[in-house]
């Protein structure tokens, strides 16, 4: 069965030789010159649409050149494309097999190493020129390895060397000097952006873009000009019915001194007066034109203006008009997919598999990155467990990037809840028990009474206790309320130097004579 090119050609066999040679090469004397033209240079536009109409018929050369100049001379224009053309590197390119066979999975895999290749995927920003000018050519290079032919690189080359049919405006040949030669099978690699419907040469972004080009740059040299006299004012010279003409020249000389030098000699009989212009708010009008072209363009390149114009709507419409350039690029993606399955996977396969055995062509896509919400998961994480639902610590890992820790590595650890104002410090008893509590190993034997309670009991009936608490001891049963186990209360306690009140150091004194006196002999605590 006959191979057909994109355009439903059959396709003659191309010899190995041939295949190790490139046949689009730039030779002196040859239609394929490096040498271009630049017809942005003073372009108007009766210039415009005369090598607009010309492309159509068939001679693009002017078109493409502008296209190409357009891109380097107007800065939002080459930003805008550049990210369209860019936008697929972040897509995920993934080649799926087209069978079950041995040999459909190695056709697949051979596949798969050739475009993750750096030379390829570093080639697919010259593929999407065809964005631009409507199409892409890229010359394939083959390398011989072993018994296989493998994708060695991707040569762009230069669309003016390329030419439509111009019967029927489809079928692209390569110029040379004896006439449109079809282009070798498995040797190209063949993009048309489909961005309308019609003609691929008027299916371009330069194409759309090229009348905003040039009056926003009618509109940038009015606006330089303009800049150029802001601010000075008229200077009017005057002469009389007399003046000759030296005298008149003289004259305007002195003007134009005057603006220049600010010094400036006429005869007597003459007079210069310095007239100040208004010229409130004439600026604004260059720079709203300048802004709105602008903004026309972004609409034709990414299909919004929200994420590369400043304007009113802020994040939220930027994240609205980030979905419409998504859609945009998806479509991109699913165009050059189709474009790489059918040069570059049917190449491979044609190229390195016997034609009997009908391997199938292996499936290129691009997928679109998947975007997590952090702040979701995150989320998640804090209420989804105490709900029933079971997660995976290594999930949890993978979303927010968190390696395991090594064995050696210091933790963060959670802080410590603070306590609410006024729970547990106004009951000094009860916080002296949790205190004794952190000590005992029976959970279940109830707190013994101590001269700790005898203490608190005596300072509430004589008015100490309030006196206290608004003080250095409730700073300290503060933090002792949320010691984690006895040792940390000891530091607490160490590194507690503050002076204490004549009343405090009684009372702690007594508390300490009486507790240790209990404990030696056994006795219970007197009132």
């Amino acid at each position: 069965m006959a191979v057909l090119d994109q355009f439903g050609r059959p396709m003659a066999p191309t010899k190995i030789n041939e295949l190790l040679e490139r046949q689009a090469v730039a030779s002196i004397g040859s239609v394929r010159q490096i040498q271009t033209g630049h017809p942005a240079d003073g372009l108007t536009p009766l210039r415009l649409a005369a090598l607009l109409r010309s492309a159509e018929t068939g001679d693009m050369t002017a078109y493409l050149e502008l296209a190409e100049q357009m891109e380097e001379k107007d800065l939002h224009y080459a930003a805008v494309l550049g990210v369209r053309k860019r936008a697929i590197r972040g897509m995920v390119m993934q080649v799926s097999a087209g069978g079950t066979s041995a040999a459909a999975l190695e056709a697949a895999e051979m596949v798969r190493e050739d475009l993750e290749s750096s030379a390829v995927r570093t080639s697919l920003i010259d593929v999407m020129d065809a964005l631009g000018k409507g199409f892409s050519v890229c010359e394939i290079g083959w390398r011989r390895e072993g018994s296989h032919l493998r994708i060695d690189g991707l040569d762009w080359v230069d669309p003016r060397w390329f030419e439509f049919d111009r019967t029927n405006g489809s079928y692209i040949y390569l110029r040379d000097n004896e006439g449109p030669q079809p282009l070798r099978r498995d040797c190209y690699l063949v993009h048309i952006a489909k961005l309308k419907s019609g003609l691929a040469i008027r299916g371009g972004l330069a194409r759309l873009a090229a009348w905003a080009y040039i009056f926003k740059n009618y509109s940038i040299k009015d606006w330089s000009i303009f800049m150029e006299a802001y601010g000075h004012p008229l200077r009017l010279g005057k002469y009389g019915s007399s003046a000759t003409a030296e005298d008149r020249a003289a004259l305007l000389r002195a003007v134009r001194q005057i603006g220049v030098d600010m010094a400036a000699i006429i005869p007597k009989e003459m007079d210069v007066d310095v007239v100040a212009g208004n010229l409130t708010g004439s600026d604004k009008m260059y720079e709203g034109s300048v802004r709105w072209w602008d903004e026309q363009i972004s609409k034709g390149v990414l299909g919004q203006v929200g994420t590369t114009d400043s304007m009113s709507g802020g994040y939220a419409l930027g994240k609205v008009h980030d979905e419409v350039r998504d859609d945009i690029r998806d479509a991109d993606g699913e165009q050059v997919a189709a474009s790489l399955t059918r040069d570059l996977a049917g190449a491979i396969v044609r190229l390195n598999f016997d034609p009997r055995h009908n391997v199938p062509v292996p499936l290129i896509t691009f997928e679109p990155p998947e975007i997590i919400d952090q702040k979701m998961w995150l989320d998640l994480v804090e209420r989804g467990p105490a709900a029933g639902l079971k997660i995976s610590i290594n999930q949890v890992n993978e979303v927010f990037g968190i390696r395991p820790p090594e064995e050696d590595e210091e933790l963060l650890v959670p802080p410590r809840p603070a306590a609410a104002p006024g729970s547990g410090f106004s009951d000094v008893a009860a916080a002296a028990r949790q205190l004794a509590a952190l000590d005992k190993t029976d959970p279940e034997t109830p707190p013994a009474r101590d001269s700790i309670d005898a203490m608190i009991e005596e300072m509430t009936r004589n008015g100490d206790l309030q006196q206290i608490m608004q003080g250095e001891l409730g700073t300290l049963l503060e933090a002792i309320a949320g010691a984690a186990d006895l040792q940390e209360v000891r530091d607490i306690l160490a590194a507690f130097e503050v002076e204490r009140s004549p009343t405090l150091q009684k009372a702690l004194s007594r508390a300490t004579y009486a507790a240790r006196l209990a404990g030696e002999v056994g006795a219970g605590i007197k009132r």
